[in-house]
């Protein structure tokens, strides 16, 4: 999986796709995963936030 990246939805983006406008945390699918967001710093505080936890869970998952 590659990591989420953000990524303003405008207005017209926003009514195709049913949400609100703002900032999104997308995956590389172009799903979105979580947002909106006022403001990109805001998008990327939270990316980083959810990157860092799931490389921690990944560091105590037991080896099989």
């Amino acid at each position: 999986m590659i990591d989420p990246v953000s990524q303003y939805i405008n207005e017209r983006q926003s009514e195709l796709r049913g949400i609100k406008e703002g900032w999104y945390a997308i995956d590389d699918h172009g799903s979105i995963l979580f947002g909106p967001f006022f403001n990109q710093e805001k998008c990327l505080s939270r990316i980083s936030r959810s990157v860092k936890w799931s490389s921690d869970l990944e560091m105590r998952r037991p080896l099989s």
